[in-house]
């Protein structure tokens, strides 16, 4: 009995025309197939972080700058396969000391709950003699003190806190509230849940009035924060996996890091180290559409994620499946696969 055909569009892979050849060539077995003929191909994407590590000591700045010349910028090392590259790369060059990577901590990155408002974009600060020290590394939130001084203390330290509400002017805007005592993000939950927002002071009557709440119930949290460490390359950082007890932030203005036997320590960022670069090399895709005779079987999706699975298995027994993801291309309607209106 003759079968209609389908087609399978778009099997997601790239790398180079080897892949495009071995897809062509790959036929998946123990499906519910009477033939398979390949078409064109492409879709596989690929990213890869390589590194390279420089010999010569410098400081996290000057590293970061000849980064961003040569290369892409800084090592960002974000998955397994990043540190598997990073190691290799580390070891190839003997390295058994520290070395940048572009891991840093953004102490310009201050800003105010309220709006997400940078706090640089605002003329009026109020920070004690010595503040923010982030001390221990950990100090991203800010209370207002004696004086109506700001000093930076670590999130989930409990204090009593100052609500911001938009629906009310002058001093009855700023509400205290002493009791609970919460750490910074419940305080903040707090405020924009019951009120507008934790409490900005973008002048200095806006940090009188603060202080005044401050008199009756003591040091309070108000709205400034700062982000966590980053990396050089924007992305946001997470999983560090760093040195027993760090960062700790020991010397003072300790923002910047390094790696050790895989391990992360913060140092200041005018130490001079050994340093990764990394570079990202564009990704490429291709298309290929193949055609297939079949029951019907090719909606399941378990027969689907088979196919995929095959090629998958012989990219990567030609040891082409790294920096490949291979997945099928939904098309606009929300199908895969169409009908040949033509073999009806």
């Amino acid at each position: 009995m003759f079968l209609p055909r389908y087609d399978l569009q778009n099997i997601t892979c790239s790398k180079d025309q080897k892949r495009t050849e071995l897809l062509k060539k790959q036929q998946p077995s123990n499906l519910p197939f009477t033939g398979l003929v390949p078409v064109t191909v492409s879709v596989l994407r690929t990213v890869p972080h390589t590194y390279d590590l420089m010999m010569t000591p410098v400081t996290w700045p000057d590293a970061q700058s000849y980064c961003r010349v040569m290369y892409t910028d800084l090592a960002t090392i974000l998955s397994d396969t990043d540190w598997l590259r990073f190691e290799k790369e580390a070891a190839s060059k003997g390295l058994t000391t520290s070395a940048w990577v572009g891991l840093y901590s953004d102490i310009n990155s201050w800003r105010w709950s309220l709006n997400d408002l940078p706090l640089k974009n605002v003329p009026y600060t109020n920070w004690y003699t010595g503040q923010p020290d982030n001390v221990g590394g950990k100090q991203a939130c800010v209370l207002i003190n004696i004086n109506g001084e700001w000093h930076d203390k670590q999130c989930t330290d409990l204090f009593p806190f100052i609500c911001y509400n938009a629906n009310f002017s002058g001093a009855a805007r700023f509400i205290g509230i002493s009791s609970p005592y919460m750490t910074w993000p419940q305080a903040q939950t707090y405020c924009r849940t019951h009120h507008t927002d934790l409490a900005s002071s973008l002048n200095s009557s806006d940090n009188m009035m603060l202080d005044q709440v401050r008199n009756i119930q003591g040091n309070s949290w108000i709205g400034l924060y700062t982000g966590t460490w980053k990396w050089s390359d924007g992305t946001n950082a997470s999983n560090i996996p760093w040195a027993p007890g760090q960062p700790d932030n020991a010397g003072g203005y300790e923002y910047c890091a390094v790696v050790n036997n895989g391990l992360f320590y913060d140092e200041q960022c005018a130490n001079l180290h050994y340093f990764f670069c990394h570079t990202i090399y564009p990704a490429r895709g291709q298309i290929m559409r193949l055609q297939v005779k079949s029951d019907g079987s090719v909606f399941d999706p378990a027969v689907q994620s088979s196919i995929l699975d095959q090629i998958k298995q012989k990219l990567e027994e030609k040891g082409m499946l790294e920096n490949t993801t291979v997945t099928w291309k939904v098309q606009p309607d929300g199908n895969i696969f169409h009908k040949k209106k033509d073999d009806l």
